[in-house]
């Protein structure tokens, strides 16, 4: 139950280990900075607590030192200034996002000062905490507030809400929303929001679809916030139309579209090329006084630099730079990326070069594009010049940037030197994914150079990396391509145990090794035994064996396999196909053989 997270602990000891300011830290920027103006200050109380109530409300003050000040000044205070003075002191520093100075001041008011709390206090502790990623503490501040007889209030369910929500503990967080029903205090707007903001984050769009319609039966008006958040994710769904339909919706019930309604629209429609909707919506857009800011403009070049549309891109960049939105280093990424999965190297690199001549630092992303272009046209000098500059840069290359380059050497037939970059990757704090695995044990394998890639192997299996099937196919194809049909036999017997799920690429790969190795009752078994499994066998599948069967001139089991191929849709590849021809000129006298070639009609 969710009552269980709410741990009576005593405040003062939830707040023991946060760290505190010592009053000799303040650094003092008000008027009151003199000895003088400090007893002033004291003295003229009333005004000074008008003036700081009139100073956080109106969010004049300019940095945390000033407020750290005010503080000071109200704790020499006598009397102290009121619980509620204090509290609004701290909501402002919250607001700056100061949540851990919050949380220690919260502990000098009440260890220090004597100040006993109030829920307001106690509801700026919650959130702080919630923002700190410490929710569970959050759920004990709510345990004092029942354990001291204050009422907690909607605020502070929807910030444990909140908070749940931002650390993706989304059943919980419905559970306490629910909950909190069932203790009388209603949920409001404000509730809804943050509940469909946290589904559509974790993509269970549908139920934050079904929270926005539980507003509706109470009567409350969603806002153009809740809607844009369940259009986002209809779209990044897939569900373009609905998005659409649900913005259609929101105008007739009154609440006009933002920026971010259409921007998320506009890059729904673009991603499923519906380039002429797109530009629908972004003329309604401007006609309504809504003018596309860069984010807008950047989902439109990103967009066109993926359907390789570069001419259409460059003339967002063109409207970008009339109206002074731009461009900057995600728009010229969009388009150096283009150009590199064009191989149009030298493009993408005069984009490079423009960039920085116009005092826009490339990132990561841009050096790494790069290095994927130059790799892609088997350059591999001309990436490893590029990592060596990005390094010189102060970059950090990441496991995408060595993955990338591992798998250049690998292409242009250098798998040691691939190697060694792997083996080097820790150097630079960089631990290699699956991806980069599966690319680095490929390219030993292709490379003739087995056992290598046999000892990594065995390395990353004693990692705490969770491989899949994809490494152990590489592994199975790299033994039966070099002839170690028993040991690949052994590790695929193992997959099972190991929890892995054998798919058709993994059966395909033991029934060619079985077949080359002329075992073809071997691969025949493992054919039946894949569809006794309930994994269909594909026309790779069929054709693999059948090229077996070719080989060994097995005609009867030709004629059978190449039967079922057809009743299942299935036709011969290329080499299938040759090795058909040059069967029937070789053996002109097997007549069953044509005849079911070329039946008679």
């Amino acid at each position: 139950m969710i009552l269980r997270r709410i741990v009576s602990l005593s405040l003062f000891r939830l707040l023991h280990d946060m760290p505190s300011i010592s009053p000799s830290s303040y650094q003092l920027h008000s008027h009151c900075t003199t000895a003088t103006n400090f007893d002033e200050c004291r003295s003229n109380r009333t005004n000074f607590l008008n003036s700081m109530r009139n100073h956080c409300r109106s969010g004049e003050l300019n940095n945390i030192n000033q407020a750290l000040n005010l503080f000071h000044l109200m704790a020499t205070m006598s009397p102290l200034p009121s619980v509620v003075d204090f509290t609004l002191l701290l909501g402002f520093i919250v607001r700056m996002k100061h949540y851990t100075i919050a949380i220690s001041l919260v502990k000098q008011m009440h260890s220090s000062l004597g100040l006993k709390p109030d829920t307001f206090t106690l509801n700026v502790a919650i959130n702080c905490l919630c923002h700190l990623n410490l929710v569970a503490f959050g759920f004990s501040v709510l345990g004092t507030m029942f354990k001291l007889g204050f009422e907690p209030s909607v605020v502070t369910f929807t910030t444990l809400i909140k908070g749940l929500c931002v650390q993706g503990d989304m059943a919980l967080a419905v559970e306490l929303a629910d909950h909190m029903e069932k203790l009388g205090y209603r949920s409001d707007v404000q509730t809804y929001g943050v509940l469909i903001n946290g589904l559509c984050k974790i993509g269970n769009t549908s139920e934050a679809v079904g929270w926005l319609r539980k507003m509706e039966e109470r009567n409350w008006k969603a806002n153009v916030v809740v809607y844009s958040t369940i259009m986002d994710g209809l779209c990044k769904d897939g569900l373009v139309s609905e998005a659409l339909d649900l913005c259609l919706e929101m105008s007739i019930k009154g609440i006009r579209p933002n920026l971010v309604t259409y921007t998320c629209l506009i890059q729904g429609l673009c991603c499923f090329g519906r380039w002429k909707e797109a530009g629908s919506l972004l003329d309604e857009m401007m006609k309504t006084g809504t003018m596309p800011d860069l984010q807008t403009l950047n989902v439109l070049v990103d967009a066109f630099c993926k359907e390789g549309k570069i001419m259409q891109a460059k003339s967002v960049i063109g409207f970008m730079i009339l109206t002074a939105e731009g461009p900057d280093v995600f728009t010229y990424n969009s388009l150096i990326d283009s150009y590199c999965l064009q191989n149009q190297m030298n493009e993408a690199t005069r984009v490079f070069e423009l960039m920085v001549s116009r005092d826009c630092l490339p990132d990561i992303v841009a050096y790494t594009s790069l290095i994927h272009g130059w790799c892609k046209i088997k350059n591999i000098n001309k990436a490893m010049h590029l990592f060596d500059e990005m390094v010189k840069a102060g970059f950090t290359p990441d496991v995408v940037t060595w993955t990338t380059l591992i798998g250049g050497f690998c292409q242009v037939g250098r798998p040691l030197a691939a190697k060694e970059l792997f083996l080097n990757m820790h150097k630079y704090g960089q631990v290699p994914n699956i991806q980069t695995c599966a690319i680095i044990l490929d390219g030993l394998c292709k490379g003739q150079l087995l056992s290598e890639a046999l000892s990594l192997f065995e390395a990353i299996e004693k990692s705490n990396l969770d491989l899949n099937i994809v490494i152990y196919s590489i592994i199975l194809n790299g033994m039966c391509s070099a002839g170690k049909l028993n040991a690949a036999w052994e590790l695929f017997s193992c997959l099972p145990a190991k929890g892995l799920q054998i798919n058709v690429y993994t059966y395909t790969i033991m029934i060619n090794g079985f077949s080359k190795q002329g075992l073809l009752d071997n691969a025949e078994d493992l054919l039946i035994n894949m569809e006794e499994n309930g994994c269909m066998p594909d026309s790779c599948t069929y054709n693999v064996f059948v090229q077996g069967l070719l080989t060994k001139k097995e005609t009867a089991r030709i004629i059978k396999y190449l039967t079922m191929m057809r009743d299942k849709g299935f036709s011969a590849d290329a080499t299938t196909t040759e090795m058909i021809v040059n069967y029937v000129s070789t053996n002109k006298g097997d007549n069953g053989f044509r005849e079911f070639l070329f039946p008679k009609r």
